[in-house]
């Protein structure tokens, strides 16, 4: 009979051959994670959207990279210079990357002022580098290179570094676990068996397995773009050894029993094949469908998990080419150092419970209860996107962010970053107040610390961008304006007075006048005098015409800036039409002086030619005395003008007088407005010469994309950026943009919001939706498969339900392990996922394992006595199964990684709970109590 099945032993030289190729040729697996294995968002979320429209613009998508430069005793000139000298030296790319941006506290005062810490002690460089997370590996040696300064220490952080070092600490974690499962394994399969050579074919069974399938992921990876984390082979490791474990201890267990029936080693490897190969087959199935269910997720770090059906396929392949070899080779050798006949080993545990489940259903179900019950209502969900908690401070990347927070703050690191597009640019008056309202509005928001825009450089208003601090300016102007119009007043009364003491002295010189008629050498004298009066007139005329025109310089200056105050529209109208109906007064006023002065200039004129006549009498005696009545009548029409010109002095004069009191009340309503700098309604308001004199450069180079259409606002969170707080105060950011461009131009722009917080926002939202359509698959498939192996429609029910019970559970312990006891915020993020996945999978095992051996004995027995038989001859398989697969499990705790410490417990938990409690005390119960109706609408019995 061995003739026939000689063939068996030539797969294990073909698997041998087939998988040295494969394991030598295969891409490197470490490789892969690096350059596919990232975290990524899907197309179609904020964050993704916030980096196409940078993108589309022109602007800086790259990763940021935090550069910490930090010295205890505070970091003095010499070495700031080193630094500034270092940065300097970076070009426009480091290794393959580009360096899209640099922004250092050297760049202007304000970016000092936000990059030294007020100690002194830490400064940080932001380096924009386009690069996929992919690259960082080769990447990250340039940047320590180009940016390391001897003698001070230096350090690198950022989302895309902190991502790199928890790879790094994975890839440890990984090698640890290997080490760890395969001693576990060997040694609870020496427990089980005590035996040197059984142990040895799980072990040759599921390590061939491994080889190949990781072999063949490497492939669909590269050449299929197959998905793949730095979870995939972890989850390949941890599956394969404990369910490959499980099936070999279930085959090599029924093989032991056939031997012990007295049959030859391959009528036994026939019939173990025939009464186990079906459960083996459709427990491989379910396990099979959960993990294939994985690829339905829309999340690549989900769907890498999938890897591992591709392993239970191979696993399955590899019981049907190892175990039966080993079988037929080795035969009852398998179990030495057994001596004497081989036993069977009967659970007494589960036979026990077993015994207490079937007959005494009612005190089951209380404790059922006592169990579980507590457990399902503590269960709280809390989950945590902290992915600094991944790994310890012992790596640069988190020591740099602990410094960050505590030189800075906790949000300095990683800011939230929101974008608004708009059609024009946005470096027009137009749109700036715009950019203040959503600033302002963004400033509101309960744990937002501060908001840095193009309005708000350092987060805080900028007063000269404020319309009581150019009210204020200008009531500084019209208070020099007010002082120059008093000045010119009291000239003008000194004027005024001058042309009256003028008059009276144009009185005598008429005496005089008619006293040359009496004597020719006193009228020599007289004109002469007069000649030299009349110089000093002119002259005092001409000054009172300057004047005059300087005054009417100040008057239009007065109201065209009147006029430019009112042009902006940030007044209230009443207000602005009073100023507009006072520089309409000051216009009629400028009016006035204008005509003013021309009757001066032409006054003068007519002094200057009375001083000539005045000459011309004196050089002639008879042209004199021909001409004294003229003369005479001319004094008399110059003091009638003299006194007309002081009269029109004193009106001009008490006209400022009135233009002064209005200016005054012009500035007791601007000295109001400017009081106002602490109200934040006050109004926002840049003069177009501040637009284009180039003093807002900087501002738009870096809160603007290099078109100046898009828009950047930084919001620094006044909380832990990994925090589930962070991602509320998203939603809030998100449901305020709303409210603050609703009824503006920019109410059905585009805005997008991105950073860390979004990015984890983006993440949760996937995880959430993966995880209800991943479940929803995986349980119908699983259910299909019990249907149709158990021929029921009841069974499956309760076997799922006490998967899912089993898993709350679970939840609930992990919760209190690393909430309550350990002060954690909430279970990593990716936990629960993988977590239901993997007890579905593989928790089903056992109850197909269970209710297999059930459905051959319930045959023969009654329905009571076949499940407490069932349970006993199973026990120690599933109960050895469990452990050795919670052990593979719990080999992840040393990795370091805290998902993969959360994962494991709660998998370990979920497995011995599910061994210990639910399958020997809540199935049978459920057996129990249904009777005959668990194998509805089929027959009675199978």
């Amino acid at each position: 009979m061995m003739r026939n099945y000689r063939w068996i032993f030539i797969l294990p030289l073909l698997w041998i051959a087939l998988g040295a190729w494969l394991h030598f040729n295969a891409p490197n697996m470490e490789h892969l994670v690096r350059e596919k294995g990232q975290i990524s968002v899907p197309e179609g979320f904020p964050s993704k959207i916030k980096a196409e429209m940078l993108e589309e613009h022109g602007g800086a998508t790259g990763e940021a990279v935090l550069v910490v430069y930090h010295d205890e005793a505070g970091l003095n000139e010499s070495q700031l210079k080193k630094i500034e000298s270092k940065i300097a030296q970076i070009g426009t790319h480091l290794g393959s990357a580009k360096v899209e941006q640099v922004i250092t506290p050297f760049d202007s005062e304000e970016q000092r002022e936000m990059l030294i810490s007020e100690d002194g002690s830490t400064m940080l460089v932001v380096l924009m580098v386009k690069m996929g997370v992919t690259e960082v590996t080769y990447v990250r040696p340039e940047i320590e290179k180009a940016i390391q300064v001897e003698g001070l220490s230096s350090y690198l952080t950022g989302s895309a570094i902190i991502a790199e070092d928890v790879i790094i600490s994975s890839e440890e974690g990984l090698a640890k676990t290997e080490i760890i499962t395969v001693v576990f394994v060997l040694a609870i399969l020496f427990f089980v068996f005590r035996s040197l050579a059984a142990p040895l074919v799980p072990l040759i069974t599921v390590g061939a397995s491994y080889i190949v399938s990781v072999s063949i992921v490497g492939y669909m990876i590269e050449h299929l773009n197959f998905p793949v984390s730095n979870f995939t082979q972890i989850f390949i490791v941890a599956v394969l050894f404990g369910i490959g474990t499980d099936y070999c201890i279930l085959l090599l267990t029924r093989f032991k029993e056939e031997l012990i029936l007295g049959k030859n080693r391959v009528q036994a490897m026939v019939d173990t094949y025939k009464a186990e190969g079906a459960t083996v087959f459709y427990s491989a199935l379910t396990g099979f469908i959960g993990f294939f269910a994985i690829g339905f997720a829309d999340f690549d770090l989900y769907r890498s998990a999938v890897s591992v059906a591709v392993g239970i396929v191979v696993l399955i392949v590899g019981l049907w080419v190892w175990v039966p070899t080993a079988m037929l080779l080795l035969g009852e050798k398998l179990f030495w150092p057994n001596r004497g006949k081989l036993t069977s080993n009967k659970s007494w545990l589960w036979d026990k419970l077993g015994r207490f489940s079937v007959y005494k259903p009612g005190w089951t179900l209380i404790v059922l209860a006592l169990l579980l019950v507590p457990a399902l209502l503590m269960y709280r969900g809390a989950t945590s996107m902290d992915t600094l908690n991944e790994i310890g401070n012992e790596y640069d990347s988190v020591y740099a962010f602990e410094l960050i927070s505590e030189n800075f703050s906790e949000g300095q690191a990683f800011p939230v970053n929101v974008v608004l597009e708009n059609d024009e640019q946005w470096s027009q008056q137009q749109w700036m107040p715009y950019i203040e309202l959503v600033t302002l509005e963004l400033a509101k928001i309960d744990g937002v610390k501060e908001v840095r825009s193009a309005t708000r450089p350092k987060g805080e208003k900028v007063e000269e961008f404020t319309i009581p601090y150019i009210v204020g300016e200008v009531d500084d102007g019209l208070e020099e304006i007010v002082d120059g119009l008093t000045e010119v007043r009291e000239t003008l009364l000194e004027i005024a007075s001058g042309l009256t003491d003028s008059e009276v002295d144009m009185r005598g010189a008429q005496d005089d006048v008619v006293q040359l008629v009496d004597g020719t050498e006193e009228l020599q004298d007289g004109a002469e005098q007069l000649q030299e009066e009349m110089g000093k007139v002119s002259e005092g005329t001409r000054q009172s015409a300057a004047g005059l025109a300087q005054l009417n310089e100040s008057v239009v200056a007065i109201s065209e800036q009147m006029r430019h105050l009112t042009a902006g529209g940030m007044l209230p109208p009443e207000m602005a039409g009073a100023i507009n109906s006072l520089a309409d007064g000051l216009g009629q006023v400028s009016g006035g002086i204008s005509e003013i002065q021309g009757g001066l200039t032409d006054l003068s004129s007519g002094q200057e030619q009375i001083a000539s006549a005045t000459g011309d009498v004196a050089s002639g005696i008879g042209e004199v005395r021909k001409g004294q009545g003229e003369i005479g009548g001319a004094f008399g029409e110059i003091e009638d003008a003299f006194g007309e010109l002081a009269e029109g002095m004193v009106e001009i004069a008490d006209g400022i007088e009135e233009i002064e009191e209005g200016l005054g009340e012009v500035r007791e309503l601007f000295q109001e407005i400017a009081s106002q700098r602490v109200n934040p309604l006050s109004g926002f308001f840049i003069p177009k010469a501040v637009l284009q004199d180039g003093e807002l450069d900087t501002l738009w180079e870096t809160f603007t994309t290099p078109d100046r259409k898009i828009a950047k606002f930084d919001v620094i969170l006044d909380v832990y950026p990994y925090s589930n707080d962070a991602i509320v105060i998203v939603n809030d950011i998100e449901d305020r943009m709303h409210i603050a461009l609703k009824g503006t131009p920019f109410e059905d722009s585009r805005f997008s919001i991105g950073g860390l917080a979004s990015v984890n926002r983006d993440l949760k939202t996937i995880s959430d939706e993966d995880f209800n359509r991943t479940a929803l698959i995986m349980l119908s498939g699983i259910f299909i498969v019990l249907v149709f192996l158990l021929r029921s429609l009841v069974m499956p029910l309760y076997i799922m339900a006490s998967l899912i019970i089993t898993y709350i559970a679970s939840m609930t312990f992990t919760e209190i392990i690393f909430i309550d006891i350990l002060g954690h915020a909430g279970i990593s993020w990716a936990v629960p996922f993988f977590g239901f996945v993997m007890l579905m999978a593989l928790g089903v095992d056992y109850s197909i394992f269970l209710m297999g051996r059930f459905g051959e004995l319930v045959r023969d027995l009654p329905l009571k006595e076949a499940m407490v038989k069932a349970m006993g001859q199973i026990g120690t398989v599933i109960l050895s199964a469990a452990i050795i697969l919670a052990g593979t499990f719990g080999a992840m705790m040393p990795s370091g990684v805290m998902s993969l410490l959360q994962i494991a417990t709660l998998v370990l938990t979920g497995l011995l709970l599910y061994a210990f409690v639910m399958l020997p005390l809540f199935i049978p119960v459920m057996v129990q109590l249904f009777g005959n109706k668990n194998w509805w609408p089929f027959r009675s019995k199978i």
